[in-house]
């Protein structure tokens, strides 16, 4: 599922359509902070600043990355990230190079994308680790 904020959230803008966990997707609609959008394909493209360790961002037409801001990431945090949606688009097919930084994570598709592509990412804990969200 994704939400629409009808607030700002972590740093997310009122009117963005993010895709987060279900947990605190299901919160923020009981409390009145979002309402459920039709899909992740609806997930605004481009950059975002999330504080959370995980969520879904979109790569936008004409575009071949996205840059996640988060404060949770330094140049030695482990990212996962996939394309997540069953009719990808035609040129950008695989997610060659994640590379996080102070701050920020920007994942870099293998073309420019010709329509949103939609993009799972986690943040993943050392083994025996927990990652607080």
């Amino acid at each position: 599922m994704a939400i629409t904020l009808n607030r700002g959230y972590m740093g997310l803008l009122a009117g963005t359509v993010v895709g987060l966990t279900t947990n605190i997707e299901q919160n923020l609609i009981a409390q009145g902070l979002a309402s459920a959008a039709a899909s992740k394909a609806n997930i605004t493209p481009g950059n975002v600043t999330y504080n959370g360790i995980q969520g879904s961002v979109a790569i936008a037409a004409g575009a071949n990355s996205v840059t996640i801001t988060n404060a949770l990431i330094d140049a030695n945090t482990k990212i996962t990230a996939n394309i997540a949606q069953a009719a990808a688009d035609g040129t950008l097919t695989s997610l060659p190079r994640i590379v996080p930084a102070a701050g920020s994570v920007t994942i870099y598709g293998n073309a420019n994308a010709t329509a949103a592509v939609i993009v799972d990412w986690s943040i993943v804990a050392a083994p025996g680790l927990t990652v607080a969200n």
